[in-house]
């Protein structure tokens, strides 16, 4: 696809150059992103041999993961609405939803093959889940839109990672601390595919990032407003579980998710990971974007590049949020 930019600098310009960056995002999301197979899960014919070493607790947690998974196809149409008429955003959500769709199924067999719950109960579970539906609106308290969508899921896919992580060595744990031959952890049956589920979800947290970057550069104001929208008031999905109580009691007795975690460990780093030391520098960034000049763009960490498109203004945005223009352009 060839791209055209406008000059000078205009609304045209700005989504040409966010579309030809996103478009650039998923090229690499499709050339490294995950290639396996519910079905094939090398897992599955583990699982019989260590059922019995599950606690109650964890079996909990993960029936309330793959409900929560089953919230997918409202991803879906949120995403669908968010792309707008952008091919390479609509293409780079239609491949996260296949992948999420896919985590869905891997829980799936985890509990059908480990006996911890029937076929018949898995499936009843997932139509009791789809009488709810999730809604970005809902979630967020703001309209969907692509720099709104993109960084609302660089925090989930954070936190869903970890949350993945710490189960998979809470279950590693239950199973007795399993090690090969040298003395390494080895990670058979669920654990392993809780690792398989973590490794994807950090992947995706890294594909939405670069998108949130290219929306911050191209577009300063929108991209910081939309990041305080979602952040300020984040959390993860809201959604009825049918084992709601039950599933919320175990993950914070377990100590797998909590209020702080989610502070230090999933919106701190987030706010690091796009240029920010804190939430109270994404708030000044978010007062102050709407004072930068109309045709201003920024330039994110030490980058120092020779094409900039021509009638814009650069400026760096310092980790405490507040911004600084480049005298004379880019040395």
């Amino acid at each position: 696809m060839t791209y055209t930019m406008s000059n000078p600098w205009t609304i045209e310009g700005r989504y040409l150059a966010i579309q030809k960056a996103v478009g650039d995002v998923y090229e690499q999301y499709f050339a490294k992103g995950p290639r396996w197979v519910a079905k094939h899960l090398p897992q599955r014919k583990e699982m019989g041999d260590y059922a019995d070493k599950m606690s109650d607790d964890t079996k909990e947690i993960l029936l309330g993961d793959f409900g929560v998974e089953s919230f997918i196809e409202d991803y879906a149409v949120m995403a669908i609405n968010a792309s707008g008429d952008s091919l390479s955003t609509r293409q780079i959500y239609t491949q996260w939803v296949f992948d999420e769709n896919r985590h869905g199924k891997a829980l799936w067999y985890c509990l059908a093959d480990s006996g911890h719950y029937t076929q018949a109960e898995l499936d009843e579970y997932h139509y009791e889940c789809g009488q709810d539906v999730w809604t970005f609106e809902r979630q967020t308290g703001h309209e969907a839109t692509p720099e709104r969508g993109a960084a609302y899921a660089i925090a989930q896919e954070r936190q869903t990672k970890r949350n993945y992580q710490k189960l998979q060595k809470r279950i590693w744990e239950e199973y007795g601390n399993p090690m090969d031959a040298n003395g390494r952890p080895v990670y058979p049956a669920i654990s392993g595919v809780c690792q398989t589920l973590a490794t994807d979800e950090g992947f995706h947290e890294g594909v939405f990032r670069k998108i949130t970057r290219a929306y911050l550069r191209f577009w300063p104001d929108k991209a910081i407003q939309a990041m305080w929208d979602v952040y300020e008031k984040y959390r993860m999905p809201i959604v009825k579980l049918p084992n709601a109580e039950a599933f919320i009691e175990a993950v914070l007795s377990t100590g797998v998710d909590s209020p702080r975690d989610v502070i230090t460990n999933v919106l701190k780093p987030t706010y690091e990971g796009l240029g920010f030391e804190s939430r109270a520098a994404l708030k000044r960034a978010a007062r102050d974007s709407w004072d930068l000049p109309e045709n201003a763009i920024l330039v994110l960490d030490d980058e120092t590049p020779d094409d900039l498109p021509a009638g814009t203004e650069p400026y760096r945005v310092n980790h405490n949020g507040t911004f600084t223009a480049v005298a004379g352009g880019l040395a």
